[in-house]
This record gives C-alpha cells, structure tokens and sequence, in this order.
C-alpha cells in the first residue's frame, strides 16, 4: 500500500515507472502513480476490460492527495462497464443522423475521425462509459494547439450531442429494449467542459457591393475550378448554408430547382424540413460548368475523392486565403460564413422584401401559423426573388468588374 510519505520520496528516473497502490480483487482494477521523468506523480485507475488494459487519469499528486485518489479509485471499481467504446457511441450518433437525412452527417463523421478517432486511436477504444471530462479536455486542447478555433466548439457540440443520444438509449425503457449495444452511461462528461464563448460572438461584417465585385472577379484566377463557381452559385442562389448545399447528392438538382434536406428545422412528425431553391441563370451557369467536369458525380462540386463532395473546412480556408492575398482591395478579414450576410443585406438593396430574403435561405418561422398551418411553398415568389437578385448582381457586381 502507497503512503503519503512513499509519494514525496519518489524521484524521477530516466524513465517514467509506475508503483501500485497494493491488490484488488480479479476484475475489480487498480490503482496506481506513475512518476514521470520530469517529475510530475500522476494517480490513475486501471482496468481490463475485453482483454486489454484500460486506464483513467484520476489527478496529479499533490493537488490530489492519496486519501482522494483512492476514493476516486473506489467509485470507479463500482462502474460496470459496457462494451461498447467511444467509436461505437460516435458511430452511433453518425447512423442517428444518416436515419434522419441529416445534411449535417457527412460533416460530423469526418470531424470525428479527423480530430478524435486518428489523433487518438487508444481512446476510441476504450468503453464510453469509462471517457471522463479530462478526456474530452484533452481532444479539444490538442485543436486549440493546432490553430482551430470556431470548429473547436463544434466538435465539443457534436460529442455533447453523441453521448446525450447514448444516455437516452440507455436509459428510455423502449429504446433499451430495441438494441443489443448499451453504453453504460451515467452522465455526460462534455458537460463538464466549457464552450470557449469568444469564438462564438455573432459576427456583423457583410461586404458592400464593390468588395462583392472584386472578389467575383479574383475567383477564377485565384481558387480552384470547382471552388470559384460554388462561391459564384453560393452568391447566386442568395447565401445558401454552404454545407448544407455540399451535402446535397446530384438527384436533388432538378431540371428548375434544388431540394436541400435543411438541418436548421423539422417538419411535420418531426421529419427535417425540405428547403427548395429555384434556379436563375447565373445558378444554370455554375452547374453546367460543373456538368463538363461531370456529369455523373455524385455531387455536382466534388471533392478530390470520387464519389465524395467538396468539404466545407477547404472551402472556408480558400475564402480566408484569398481574403489574405487580397486584403488592401477589402475594407477588413472576412470569412465563408460572412458572404451568406452579404447576401442577406444585398439583398435588401435588390428590393426583396426581409419574409422573402429569409424563405430564399431557409430560415425557420417559428410563429403558430408558419409552423402548423402555412403549408404553401413560396416558390413562385423565391423564383422570382432569385430572378431579382440576378439582375441585381449583374449590373452591380458582374458588370462592375468588368469595367
């Protein structure tokens, strides 16, 4: 058995070495120090579970003395712990929105596997039940260092979101029953971790109609093919959410519009609404400058990967790297999400009344009427808006640039 005294007198070694805190019981797991070269003692609880060896950062000694660790030590030998890992909770919650027809989906598997099933392949397989908030602390540190910021707290919401849906499988009497693959929740360890609340300040900055006519005429000399004419039919169609409109397969584009499955609402029996946007001529021109690339692709703005879309992440670091290439042409930074506000205030110059700017993007309306009894689509009106904010654009952006 460890004592306090033992503790201070262990000096670091070349190498890192762990002391345990005496026996347990077969299966119950164990407590152990591990003294680093540096000489950080660090008190964590190990457990095998399925064959191999799991373990649990309790605390660092001193700010954790041993009478707490070995608490610490005890709840945890009272976890049952389930089988299914923190992949498995993650794929859970993928399969979830892949059900609903999320535009979201895509999105969401690939931040998991980037920036927490590749960096960290030992913690993806340990029991779910077992992840704590210092886990979860240390994914989204690793982020911070690496310069992600706003995406940050995405994942932290996309995690959050993950084991909430794992804790309402465990605990709903009726969906316990419907499936073979418990979690053995108790709580959710991403609550404990705070949102970084300066990265999520609304922005304010929309480009003027000069700015939006010099970066039109930039785009082809200084983005890729396919990324130049998704910002021009992002700014066509009104300032769609650009990674709603990357989710959308090729057999939503028809002959006079497109259909976005949009993540932002519900429609009747909680099914995610349809958003549908008409074409002008300035979208036609896009897709069919798409269409000579392929016209057989899954998505119309595919990515490097057959059968894969262009991902949202490149998109935003073009814009941001074109802004830095060009920044005296600019009245200040801007980013991807700012062009969906330029859009939005333009808009209005355009003569569109605030109800059809907000029906051309998707917005949800929330009053009484809109929500359960409106079931008009509006999409004379959106046609003849998008019709509108064409002719706008070409005389106030398309024919500016050319000047």
């Amino acid at each position: 058995m460890l004592t306090e005294k033992q503790i201070k007198a262990m000096k670091p070694g070349e190498k890192e070495y762990t002391v345990s805190d005496g026996r347990s019981a077969r299966g119950e797991g164990v407590l152990f120090l591990r003294v680093r070269p540096n000489g950080t003692k660090e008190f964590y609880f190990q457990r095998r579970v399925n064959g191999s060896k799991t373990k649990s950062k309790l605390g660092t000694w001193p700010t954790m003395g041993l009478a707490a660790a070995r608490e610490l030590s005890r709840v945890e030998k009272e976890v049952a712990v389930a089988p299914a890992t923190l992949l498995d909770l993650m794929d859970n919650y993928v399969n979830k929105l892949v059900s609903e027809g999320a535009a979201s989906a895509e999105d969401v598997k690939w931040s998991f596997k980037r920036y927490i099933a590749e960096p960290f392949p030992a913690l993806v397989k340990r029991p779910a039940c077992l992840i704590g908030p210092a886990d979860i602390r240390d994914i989204l540190s690793r982020m911070i260092a690496g310069g992600v910021t706003t995406y940050c707290n995405r994942v932290r919401s996309r995690l959050h979101a993950a084991f909430q849906v794992g804790l309402e499988q465990e605990f709903n009497p009726r969906s316990y029953q419907k499936t073979d693959r418990k979690f053995g929740l108790s709580s959710n360890p991403v609550a404990s971790v705070p949102v970084q609340a300066d990265w999520e300040q609304p922005g304010d900055r929309a480009l003027s109609a000069e700015e939006l006519a010099y970066l039109w005429q930039v785009l082809p000399e200084h983005l890729s093919l396919v990324t130049s004419e998704l910002i021009k039919f992002l700014i066509a169609s009104g300032g769609q959410r650009p990674e709603q409109l990357l989710a959308t397969e090729r057999r939503s584009y028809l002959d006079d519009h497109l259909v976005i499955r949009n993540k932002k609402g519900r429609g009747i029996e909680g099914e995610r609404s349809l958003h549908v946007v008409p074409y002008n001529q300035l979208m036609r021109d896009s897709l069919q400058v798409m269409d000579e690339i392929s016209d057989t692709s899954a998505y119309p703005f595919q990515g490097k990967a057959e059968g894969t879309a262009l991902h949202t992440n490149s998109l935003s670091r073009a814009v941001t790297k074109l802004y830095g290439r060009h920044a005296d042409k600019f009245n200040g930074p801007f980013t991807l999400r700012d062009l969906r506000r330029t859009c939005k205030t333009l808009m209005a110059k355009a003569r569109l009344s605030k109800e059809l700017r907000d029906r051309i993007q998707g917005h949800a309306f929330g009053d009484v009427s809109s929500k359960h009894y409106d079931r008009y689509d509006y999409f004379d009106e959106k046609r003849a808006g998008l019709r509108r904010w064409e002719a706008w654009l070409r005389k106030n952006v398309i024919a500016a640039e050319q000047e």
